[in-house]
């Protein structure tokens, strides 16, 4: 009986012993991280200093257009038709006045249509010999004529060469009692004019007023670079 009194105290002691070890234990580790924890430190308004300055970005306003470069922008090279003259000398002048705004110039010549001439005439005959025949009538009646021996009309006898058709058309009437009918034949005649081009950097109004202070009047327009070349 003793026995068993003494093991049953003895694990009662060991039991106590257990758990006031693991009390002290949990004590331990709660102090422990009290003591790890960090503490809050208070500090004045005054000791933060001045806080960083806080750059606001600024958007542009709406509408705004970006600010651009006020350089001026070089022309492209331009080609430029100048003018159309039927005077050579005008023209000349106006080559001058392209060159001399350090342009290139260029000047065409070409041959346009004008009013035609009116040649009053009677044949072609078949032969030479036939139009003298007929030409030494025409003078022997005092008509004023010769023989014409080229051209489209050769073996024909020329009667008067006009200008203006109603001059031919009087003389038409004038021998229309001849035996020969007389007849108009229309001589295509044609003037020449000079076209005139410039090419470089330039606008059209600076040559128009280039050309305006030299009295010499056209209207620029712009044509492709082979027209310059």
């Amino acid at each position: 009986m003793l026995r068993w009194l003494f093991v049953l105290l003895l694990i009662a002691n060991l039991l106590y012993a257990g758990w006031n070890w693991q009390q002290q234990r949990s004590a331990t580790i709660v102090e422990a991280r009290k003591t790890s924890a960090p503490t809050p430190t208070l500090m004045l308004v005054e000791e933060l200093g001045t806080p960083p300055a806080t750059v606001a970005a600024v958007s542009p306003a709406l509408g705004s257009p970006p600010e651009k470069d006020e350089q001026p922008q070089e022309l492209a090279l331009q080609c430029w038709f100048a003018g159309d003259y039927v005077n050579k000398a005008a023209a000349d002048r106006a080559v001058s006045v392209i060159q001399g705004m350090q342009l290139e110039a260029r000047l065409v010549a070409r041959e346009v249509p004008d009013e035609p001439d009116y040649w009053v005439h009677v044949g072609p005959f078949g032969s030479r010999d036939e139009a003298v025949r007929a030409l030494q009538q025409l003078r022997g009646r005092n008509i004023d004529s010769f023989l014409i021996d080229e051209g489209e009309l050769k073996n024909a006898i020329s009667l008067g060469f006009f200008s203006q058709k109603s001059s031919a058309q009087r003389l038409l009437r004038r021998y229309r009692d001849l035996e020969y009918s007389p007849q108009i034949h229309e001589v295509p005649r044609y003037k020449t004019h000079y076209d005139l081009f410039a090419y470089g950097r330039v606008e059209g109004a600076d040559i128009e007023q280039a050309l305006a202070r030299e009295g010499l009047t056209a209207k620029s327009s712009k044509r492709e670079k082979k027209s310059c070349n």
